[in-house]
């Protein structure tokens, strides 16, 4: 009897903690679990996110710098010739939560990229100061967006970021673009090996994948830098391309998304713990970096996806990749706190079971994955790629915003 009483036990308890049905998940081992305890019940991320109700909204009050969603200004900022000066997190979703250091992480850029970073212990925001001068990586690019060219590996507590190069010849500058990593423990970054030529890469979508080891890039074909190796292996096609597409590593069932962008705003593929790369149901809407986003909840490893038409109200999707089935979250959807000309950026927060979302205001999201959603249905409007011209002149105000 005491035995069948400490199995059920066992059995709440797992419940409980995993209200999904999925096993919970933390990366780093013991450091980072002796970190995470540390912090429990102690900060105000912590509060706030053990008093949420699940499937409800609630504001984190921080302290946060004045422009610290600006891009930093060169010669007075662009509006006065020079650069910079712009919001830094327009056509993306992509930040990240490192569990050891208990920080959110984002890399942001117009024409100068600003590196931000919160810190659960402060409850504080800072802006992590870039060499003007360095290409590892580079503090300047003229044109683009970081879309989605920021990655995470978690059991190392590493932060990618993908870069255009630039030049000045007024200013003897002439440096090279790539990939860097930015060690959370050290402060310190290291620039890989170049991305292969033949890669097809399009430089807009890179993820770390913790079940391969290594970071991934996609372009026609997805390849992967392998950490043990040192070197860059093709994975093979890709039904994803890249070109403002999205994409986001989920440790919960080993594999990542990829989703949307120019050339197939539909399509969602995944690939998974082997190495396969396997295209799964449309998405109900078009998918693109411009405005939509893809977090993770880390109490069921479902995905929660912000999507929508163009000209047509967004929704949040809950996305169960295993039974390749998207449901609609209406209560979430209307209750979502950020106005339609908002960008904000989110990341998971695996400790606390909530998704953060962050712009000059920040969310806490704290999904039921137990409540019963209706299946989405897809949208009469969707069918087809864009068409050349709406691809065009998407392209064209990109460049101008």
């Amino acid at each position: 009897m005491r035995a069948l009483l400490l199995s059920t036990c066992a059995m709440l308890l797992a419940g409980a903690a995993s209200p999904g049905g999925e096993t919970p998940w933390l990366p780093g081992g013991e450091e980072v679990k002796k970190a995470v305890e540390a912090r429990k019940g102690k900060t105000e991320l912590a509060k706030l996110a053990a008093s949420m109700k699940p499937g409800t909204w609630a504001e984190l009050k921080t302290e946060m710098p004045a422009g610290l969603w600006s891009s930093p200004k060169v010669n007075g900022g662009r509006n006065a010739g020079g650069s910079g000066g712009l919001h830094i997190a327009g056509w993306t979703d992509d930040a990240h939560w490192d569990s050891r250091t208990g920080q959110f992480f984002y890399m942001g850029l117009r024409q100068t990229r600003r590196f931000i970073a919160y810190s659960e212990e402060k409850n504080a925001w800072r802006s992590i100061e870039l060499d003007p001068k360095g290409d590892n990586p580079c503090f300047r690019t003229k044109y683009g967006h970081i879309y989605s060219s920021n990655g995470f590996d978690h059991e190392r507590s590493r932060f990618f970021h993908r870069y255009n190069g630039f030049e000045s010849e007024k200013e003897g500058l002439k440096l090279a673009g790539g990939i860097s990593f930015f060690d959370t423990g050290t402060e310190k970054w290291t620039k890989l090996p170049p991305v292969p030529a033949n890669s097809t890469f399009t430089g807009m979508a890179i993820e770390y994948f913790g079940a391969m080891d290594g970071l991934v890039i996609l372009g026609k074909t997805a390849w992967i830098f392998r950490t043990e190796g040192q070197k860059w292996e093709a994975l093979g096609p890709s039904p994803v391309d890249g070109y403002h597409s999205l994409i986001r590593h989920n440790p919960f069932r080993n594999e990542i998304l990829m989703a949307g962008g120019n050339q197939s705003p539909q399509t969602v593929a995944r690939i998974t713990k082997d190495g396969k790369i396997e295209k799964l149901k449309d998405f109900p809407t078009h998918l693109s970096v411009c405005a939509d986003k893809i977090a993770i909840d880390p109490a069921s490893g479902r995905y929660l996806i912000r999507g929508g038409n163009k000209d047509q109200p967004k929704k949040l999707y809950e996305f169960d990749s295993d039974k390749n089935e998207y449901r609609v979250l209406e209560d979430a959807s209307a209750k979502y706190p950020y106005g339609r000309a908002a960008m904000p950026v989110c990341a998971f927060v695996p400790e606390h079971n909530v998704v953060m979302w962050a712009e000059g205001k920040v969310f806490l999201y704290k999904h039921d994955p137990a409540a019963k959603y209706p299946v989405a249905e897809a949208s009469p409007q969707t069918s087809g790629q864009k068409a050349k011209g709406e691809t065009d002149k998407e392209d064209e105000k990109e460049e101008k915003e």
